[in-house]
């Protein structure tokens, strides 16, 4: 599945400058359209959002069963709260635990490449090509969630360090054929004190990986997208 061409050494020069690093090309062609593809058309995603009681999750059968007023209330709520650069809002898939298991991998529920990728990164190869190239020892596993944002959708300003749940790098994998920067949907990092530095716009069959150090959003995806950004996301763990 990894992309037998990639130059080990050359990657880790350049995720050493800053801390984090886009590897185009990350998967073999056939495997990233099949995953694309899964992506798209099979993955039953819920929608993930923050309001002001806390973090949710509904599947898309109830959100279209509330009351349109309920519906414009909590749209009016999510605004509110992201007026103030608190909160998400965007289409999820989240790759659980077994019971009883330490590892995470899917209960059989998940699309089959969904979830062959999903173990892959799970995998000594991938474990062991993202500790090369980090430079983090100790990586034991990843978790994550299959995301789709359409219009509407955001991620506020936020880092990923949390030290209870041992994240040590963030990455996103791309699988959005086109985009256009003007749709938004851009991976934009931040200086501490909160002014912009950079965004990377989402490419399909690419690695963004960085240090949970990072502080960085998911800007606003415009209502005139007509194409969802779809990737998969979480965390590299020791």
């Amino acid at each position: 599945m990894l992309n037998p061409d990639l130059n080990w050494t050359e990657l880790k020069q350049s995720f050493l400058i800053d801390g984090r690093i886009r590897i185009d090309n990350i998967f073999q062609p056939d495997d990233a359209k099949e995953i694309q593809n899964c992506c798209l058309t099979q993955i039953p995603y819920d929608l993930i959002y923050h309001n002001n009681t806390g973090n949710h999750i509904k599947t898309m059968a109830e959100m279209a069963a509330m009351a349109p007023e309920t519906q414009q209330l909590l749209q009016s709520e999510l605004h509110q709260l992201a007026n103030k650069g608190v909160g998400f809002l965007y289409g999820g898939y989240r790759m659980q635990k077994e019971p009883g298991k330490t590892s995470y991998l899917e209960s059989g529920t998940a699309p089959t490449q969904a979830r062959n990728l999903f173990n892959f990164l799970n995998s000594s190869e991938m474990l062991s090509f993202v500790s090369f190239i980090s430079g983090k020892t100790g990586l034991v596993e990843a978790d994550g969630q299959y995301t789709r944002f359409g219009p509407g959708h955001y991620l506020t300003r936020h880092s990923d360090n949390i030290a209870s749940e041992n994240r040590q790098l963030a990455y996103v994998i791309g699988f959005t054929p086109k985009w256009h920067p003007d749709w938004g949907g851009l991976l934009q990092f931040y200086e501490k004190n909160g002014s912009p530095r950079d965004a990377w716009s989402p490419e399909f069959n690419s690695l963004s990986l960085f240090d949970v150090e990072h502080i960085h959003s998911v800007t606003y995806v415009a209502p005139y997208a007509s194409e969802p950004r779809l990737s998969l996301t979480g965390w590299f763990k020791n």
